[in-house]
């Protein structure tokens, strides 16, 4: 089978939030960084965002940013209007949960994007011993596809646009060699996330939105494997 072309204008937005709620959702969370990152690994936009709203947590261990560092950042809406002008309205944006980046930053299809790839059901994989569909972080893609290590625990959106523009060059529309990634993935044990050893919770936030069992909020959970 021939494979996928990649399309002509692509980009990786990732956006890093603290905790302005207790809960899991995104409407406990506010953005405080975000990386526009094209597919020549430009970094177009690199910022911190002023936060708001009190900060319940700065999920520090994951996020890496502490009190001090959004001292002197830009109004949210400025970094908005930044991240839209980078963009355009037959931009492709590739990432892994795209769909919380495009909320975050108020982005339009139609208008500041065309359409998206979620790399998350890209690698999706039929498990056959549970018999349903095993999702894998980006992480577990990177470090055992790319390179050991090439991602750790704490976030750095910098590094994870690299991860997610190189899987997605690597392996769209490529069909046999990502199926063959597909099973590699499923054959590994992931290692432990920072939220599973940490108990889905942090400083008093629930990190469970994807863990019914372990969630200590109340809110909506999605189970994905």
């Amino acid at each position: 089978m021939a494979s996928l072309r990649l399309p002509d204008k692509y980009f990786c937005v990732d956006v890093e939030a603290v905790a302005t709620g207790r809960g899991h959702g995104t409407s406990d969370r506010s953005p405080c960084c975000v990386v526009v990152m094209d597919k020549d690994k430009r970094v177009l936009v690199k910022r911190m965002i002023k936060v708001d709203k009190p900060i319940v947590s700065y999920l520090t261990p994951l996020t890496g940013i502490g009190p001090g560092d959004m001292r002197d950042a830009p109004a949210y809406e400025e970094v908005v209007r930044e991240v839209k002008a980078v963009l355009g309205r037959d931009a492709v944006l590739v990432g892994q949960s795209v769909k919380s980046d495009i909320q975050w930053m108020q982005l339009e299809q139609g208008k500041d994007y065309a359409s998206t790839v979620e790399l998350a059901d890209l690698f999706k994989t039929y498990n056959s011993r549970y018999n349903n569909y095993s999702f894998f972080t980006l992480a577990h893609k990177a470090n055992l596809l790319l390179s050991e290590g090439f991602i750790g625990n704490q976030h750095n959106p910098e590094t994870d646009c690299l991860a997610t523009l190189k899987l997605f060059e690597m392996y769209y529309g490529q069909t046999r060699v990502l199926e063959d990634a597909k099973q590699r993935l499923l054959g590994r044990r992931p290692a432990a996330s920072w939220a599973k050893s940490n108990n889905y919770r942090w400083e008093g936030v629930c990190l469970a939105g994807f863990m019914p069992d372990k969630c200590i909020c109340g809110q909506p959970t999605l189970k994905t494997s």
